[in-house]
């Protein structure tokens, strides 16, 4: 008989923001959130959508884009967002 392991959404959002120097309030502004809930979301209070990875994903590859004029080619959605 097999066990049932659970499987957790983590993220790695406030270390891969904070590397960028990106800040919380330049992120939720670009996706359209109110900074609290981006907060919660970076703390890994709840799980986000599928779509809101997608955004926050494209989001901080414009920010970066803006800011330095430099593509982030090796900045995968799974180094956001990993099951644990």
């Amino acid at each position: 008989m097999s066990k049932n392991k659970e499987v957790f959404l983590k993220n790695n959002l406030k270390e891969i923001r904070q590397r960028l120097q990106i800040t919380q309030d330049e992120l939720s502004s670009e996706i359209g959130v109110q900074k609290s809930y981006y907060s919660r979301l970076e703390r890994g209070d709840f799980i986000p959508s599928i779509k809101i990875c997608l955004i926050i994903h494209q989001a901080l590859l414009k920010i970066y884009f803006d800011k330095t004029g430099k593509h982030l080619e090796k900045l995968s959605i799974e180094r956001l967002f990993y099951l644990q």
